[in-house]
C-alpha cells in the first residue's frame, strides 16, 4: 500500500510545482522578487510628494523648522478628526497580494506624548473599505522615532492608501523620510513606454489642456501626486464643465488606456464624490459622449481613475476630459458636483500588448489548470482502482468464495489476536452453528443441495447479524458468529421460518451461544474455553432437534 500512495502523490506534488513556475511574459512571479525601494519622500523637493490631508480633516504643510535629515518636513495641523494625518494613495506603485515593508520617522508637536499610528486603507472590487494598523510608536518633540511595519496587500485590493493618525489625541505631529519596500506593480513598462501616446504632469504649463465651459485651470504647487505640480480646476459652474485635452495622435481601432490621478479637498465638501473619465468625440456627424472609467473618491487622497477604450473608426474632434459623475433624473445640481479638484499623472498609451500578454497568460494559466485537474483526476481515478483491487485482493484472502463468509483463516486470525488480550473476550457472545440431516440431504437429494443447505445457513447468519458482528465458516457446515449481543433468540426464530420454507430438501439448523462468564472464567477468561461451552450448548441444541425429526437422521448424524 505505501508504494501504491507514494508515488501518485509525488507526481502530484511535481505539478503543483509546475503550476507556480511563472508563465507571464512580463514576471508575474511574486516569490522570486526580491522587495525593492518603491517609494522615498524625504520632501526635500519643498512639495507634499503626493501627500495629502486623509479626509481634509486636517492641515497637512511642508515645513523647514525641524526635519529628520535634510531640511524638510511635513507637519500635520489643525486636525479634526483623529483618523486624519499625512496620506498617499500607492496603488500604482505595487503589486495585489505580496508584502510591503513601510518605514517612517515622526515626532510630535508638543512635550506631550502622542501615539501615532501607521495605517492602511484599502478597497476591495466590490467596494468595501478595509482598514489596518501596520504599527504604531509613542513620541513626544523630543528626538524622531522611527515606524515600521509590513502590509500583506489583500489579492482583491483595488485601491491602496497608508496613511499616518493618532489613537485619540488631535496633538499635530510630523513626519519625514518615509521608505516603501515591496514589488513593483507587475505592468510591462518597456511595453507602456513604448505605445505612449500622452503622459501630462503639469510641470512646466498646462500641456495643451483646456477649459470645458466657463471655468479656471491653472498648474499648481499646492499639491501634486507626483513631481512639484498638478493642475487645479476651480470656478465649476455645472458638473461637464472640466480640463480637457485634444486628443489628434490617437488611432482609431486600438485599444488604448486612459489614467489620471485625482483629488479633492475642502471643508464644505462630502467625503466621498464620483469622478469620471470621458471621451468627446464627432462621429457620423453627431457628438459622442463616451465614459471610460469611473471610481468613488475619498476627500483628501490621490486616486487613480484608469480604464480602456476604443476609438471607432471615422471619429474626428477627439477630446478627453475629466469631471464630477453627471447629474442625472433632473437632480439639482449641488455644491459637491461642482466642486474643485487637482489632476496629476494622465497617461494615454496602446494598451493592445498588454491585453494580448494577459490573454496568453490567461490561456496559460487555464491550459495549465485543465491538465493539473485532469491529471489530479487520472491520479485519482488510478489510486481508486489500486485500492480497489488491494481490498478485493486482501477480500478474497479472507471470504468463504461459496457462502461470503469469512473463512477459517479469517476465524484464526480473529481468535489469536483475542487470546493475546483476553479481557476483549468480556464483550463479545460467540455463537455456533451447524447445519443438520447434511449427510441425509447429501445422500438422498445430491451435494448440490447439501451445498445450498450450507449456503442458505450463511445467509440466514449474515441477515440476522448484518454489520452487528462477524459470521466464520470454520467448517464444512460449521459456522461460528461473533457479536457484541446475544442474538441466539433471533437466530432460532429466523432459522426456523427459513426451514418452513421447503426448497427441495429439509433444512434445520443447530445453534449454541457462550459469553464470559466471571464465576467460570474468573478474569482472564480463554476464548477456547468459551467456545467450547458454545459447542457444548449446539450440540444439546442438535439432540432436541433429533427427537423431533427422526426421519431424516443418519447414523453419523
Amino acid at each position: 500500500m505505501k508504494n501504491i500512495q507514494k508515488s501518485p502523490i509525488l507526481f502530484l506534488f511535481i505539478l503543483l510545482f509546475l503550476n507556480i513556475i511563472p508563465f507571464n511574459t512580463y514576471s508575474d512571479n511574486k516569490e522570486i522578487h526580491e522587495r525593492e525601494l518603491l517609494l522615498l519622500s524625504d520632501f526635500e523637493s519643498n512639495t507634499f510628494e503626493g501627500w495629502s490631508s486623509f479626509g481634509n480633516k486636517s492641515k497637512i504643510s511642508v515645513s523647514s523648522e525641524k526635519s529628520h535629515s535634510g531640511n524638510i518636513s511635513v507637519v500635520t495641523s489643525d486636525r479634526i478628526s483623529a483618523w486624519s494625518g499625512p496620506a498617499l494613495n500607492i496603488t500604482d506603485l505595487v503589486t495585489v497580494g505580496t508584502e510591503l515593508e513601510i518605514q517612517a520617522y515622526v515626532i510630535g508637536e508638543s512635550s506631550e506624548d502622542i501615539d501615532i499610528r501607521l495605517s492602511a486603507k484599502s478597497i476591495d472590487t466590490n467596494g468595501k473599505e478595509i482598514y489596518n494598523n501596520i504599527n504604531s510608536k509613542i513620541v513626544n518633540n523630543k528626538e524622531w522615532k522611527l515606524i515600521k511595519g509590513t502590509f500583506l496587500i489583500p489579492e482583491d485590493a483595488n485601491d491602496l492608501t497608508v496613511y499616518f493618525e493618532t489613537e485619540e489625541s488631535l496633538r499635530n505631529f510630523r513626519i519625514d523620510d518615509i521608505r516603501i519596500y515591496g514589488i513593483p506593480k507587475n505592468i510591462s513598462d518597456s511595453a507602456e513606454d513604448e505605445n505612449m501616446k500622452y503622459n501630462f504632469g503639469f510641470e512646466s504649463s498646462l500641456d495643451g489642456w483646456i477649459s470645458r465651459g466657463d471655468i479656471s485651470i491653472v498648474p499648481t504647487s499646492e499639491f501634486s501626486y507626483t513631481g512639484k505640480y498638478s493642475l487645479y480646476v476651480s470656478g465649476r459652474k455645472d458638473f461637464w464643465n472640466a480640463p480637457m485635452i485634444r486628443l489628434n495622435n490617437i488611432d482609431a481601432g486600438v485599444n488604448y488606456n486612459y489614467s489620471a490621478y485625482v483629488m479633492y479637498n475642502g471643508a464644505t465638501y462630502e467625503n466621498n464624490h464620483d469622478f469620471v473619465i470621458k471621451l468627446q468625440y464627432i462621429f457620423d456627424g453627431e457628438e459622442v459622449y463616451s465614459e471610460i472609467a469611473g471610481k468613488t473618491l475619498q476627500k483628501g487622497t490621490w486616486s487613480r481613475i484608469s480604464g480602456d477604450f476604443i476609438i471607432p473608426d471615422g471619429a474626428e474632434d477627439i477630446f478627453f476630459y475629466i469631471q464630477t459623475a453627471d447629474v442625472k433624473d433632473g437632480r439639482p445640481v449641488t455644491e459637491n458636483d461642482i466642486m474643485s479638484f487637482y489632476v496629476d499623472n494622465v497617461v494615454i498609451f496602446d494598451s493592445t500588448l498588454l491585453i494580448r500578454h494577459r490573454i496568453i497568460n490567461c490561456i496559460i494559466i487555464i491550459s495549465v489548470t485543465v491538465i493539473i485537474m485532469t491529471s489530479f483526476a487520472f491520479i485519482s481515478f488510478k489510486i481508486t482502482k489500486k485500492i480497489k483491487a488491494t481490498k478485493e485482493a486482501l477480500r478474497s484472502a479472507c471470504i468463504d468464495t461459496m457462502t461470503q463468509a469469512y473463512n477459517r483463516n479469517a476465524f484464526e486470525e480473529r481468535i489469536k489476536i483475542l487470546e493475546s488480550s483476553p479481557k476483549k473476550c468480556r464483550k463479545f457472545y460467540f455463537t455456533v452453528c451447524d447445519v443438520n440431516f447434511l449427510k441425509y440431504i447429501n445422500d438422498n437429494y445430491g451435494h448440490e443441495s447439501g451445498d445450498k443447505a450450507i449456503i442458505r445457513c450463511s445467509e440466514v447468519l449474515m441477515k440476522v447479524i448484518g454489520k452487528s458482528g462477524k459470521v466464520y465458516r470454520t467448517g464444512g457446515d460449521e459456522f461460528v458468529c461473533i457479536t457484541k449481543s446475544d442474538f441466539t433468540k433471533d437466530i432460532k426464530t429466523e432459522f426456523l421460518i427459513e426451514a418452513s420454507k421447503y426448497k427441495g430438501y429439509p433444512f434445520s439448523v443447530a445453534v449454541g451461544t457462550a459469553h464470559y462468564d466471571k464465576s467460570i472464567d474468573f478474569d482472564v477468561p480463554s476464548t477456547k474455553i468459551i467456545l467450547a461451552r458454545s459447542d457444548k450448548e449446539m450440540y444439546n441444541h442438535k439432540q432436541e432437534i433429533k427427537k423431533f425429526t427422526k426421519e431424516f437422521q443418519h447414523e453419523s448424524q
